[in-house]
């Protein structure tokens, strides 16, 4: 019997090594294979594709590490974007139309403000993403600075990019005590809807919120760096340096995961949001001020039509979330449509951000809005 089993012993682990390599083999094959088929892979060069650094976005040198928003403007700081000027007040809003005159008259109510331009009257304070910010277009060419034209009163840019609707209301719970703005709007994209349910995204960590009976519960706040060590770390360290891994997770659609550009909470991202809110309801309230929910369309609207309804779903249930908490609500795509944004898009959207034509389109929507309540 123990010469059996002796002898068995070595048939099989030469059977399980004789396998191990083929497995090896062939998985070096398929990567030779996978680097062939791609133009822009090596066979000499094999960098790590799952922690390479990562893009730098035109302007991104003026944001900087916020405890509690994750990211935010660095106040006081100038520089430009794509050429054109991208410049912070020290407040940390984007400054705009300093030598501009409004097109309309200035409203009465309040005092002029020099750090903010030459419009008077009741202020307004803007929060969103870099739709907002105005990515790709210059200080005078965002919305909320045709708003603030058009309207004659002041308007302050405090959109950030990446921003989900989390960060917007929580930079809303910081600034608007402080600022106490007569009326404040808050434009979201219907991404920013899914970037509620993440605690890291383009990698970066971020503030996020988890359902707590029928509020929401606070986490990553102040907020932290990533661990020293993770086993998805470890494995991006190890198999990163796969052509072939790097393109099945592309397949599978979970690349950005994959690479650490976006780590996902589980949170269902509309109860989320419907309970964000519910809890900017509960500030401009208590501070006072007037608030509209504006919707702003993607240019992908324009360009597909499964991705238009996609995106028209999501902005209404969100936007029937704030409407039942008394927010009044407007989204502007019906704007868009009626001037036939469509037919001509690169004259309303440029690195799939409004240009200054479509800046100038969507502030006269909410300027419409708010004139229409008597603001």
């Amino acid at each position: 019997m123990t010469m059996r089993s002796s002898g068995r012993r070595p048939a099989l682990r030469g059977g399980l090594a004789l396998s191990g390599a083929t497995v090896v083999v062939c998985l070096l094959v398929a990567e030779l294979v996978s680097r062939l088929a791609d133009p822009g892979a090596s066979l000499w060069r094999w960098p790590n594709y799952a922690v390479a650094a990562p893009m730098t976005a035109p302007g991104e040198a003026q944001f900087a590490y916020d405890p509690t928003l994750g990211w935010a403007p660095i106040p006081g700081s100038s520089g430009t974007m794509l050429g054109k000027p991208l410049t912070f007040t020290a407040a940390g809003t984007r400054e705009q139309n300093r030598d501009r005159p409004p097109a309309a008259g200035p409203s009465a109510g309040s005092s002029t403000d020099p750090s903010i331009g030459a419009s008077t009257g009741p202020l307004i304070i803007a929060f969103g993403d870099s739709m907002t910010e105005g990515f790709a277009v210059g200080n005078d060419e965002t919305w909320p600075a045709h708003l603030e034209r058009l309207t004659g009163r002041p308007v302050l840019n405090a959109g950030v990019r990446g921003y989900g609707l989390d960060q917007m209301v929580l930079r809303a719970e910081r600034m608007i005590p402080e600022i106490r703005p007569s009326t404040v709007v808050l434009a979201f994209i219907a991404d920013d809807i899914p970037r509620t349910a993440l605690s890291v995204r383009d990698a970066r960590r971020k503030p996020y919120f988890l359902s707590d009976g029928e509020g929401l519960a606070r986490h990553n706040v102040p907020v932290q760096g990533a661990a020293r060590w993770s086993l998805m770390g470890t494995a991006r360290q190890v198999l990163g340096y796969s052509h072939l891994l790097d393109r099945i997770m592309s397949r599978l659609g979970v690349q950005q995961s994959w690479h650490g550009r976006e780590v996902g909470t589980g949170a269902d991202p509309f109860v989320v949001s419907c309970r964000l809110m519910e809890r900017f309801a509960a500030l401009v309230t208590r501070e006072g001020a007037k608030a509209l929910v504006a919707a702003l369309p993607e240019q992908g609207v324009f360009l597909d039509a499964k991705a238009a309804a996609g995106q028209h779903a999501a902005l209404t249930r969100v936007l029937g979330c704030a409407a039942r908490v008394g927010l009044p609500t407007l989204d502007t795509l019906a704007a868009f449509e009626k001037e036939n944004a469509g037919r001509d898009i690169d004259a309303y959207y440029t690195l799939m951000h409004f240009t200054d034509r479509g800046g100038a389109l969507a502030a006269r929507a909410i300027a419409a809005a708010l004139a229409s309540r008597g603001e």
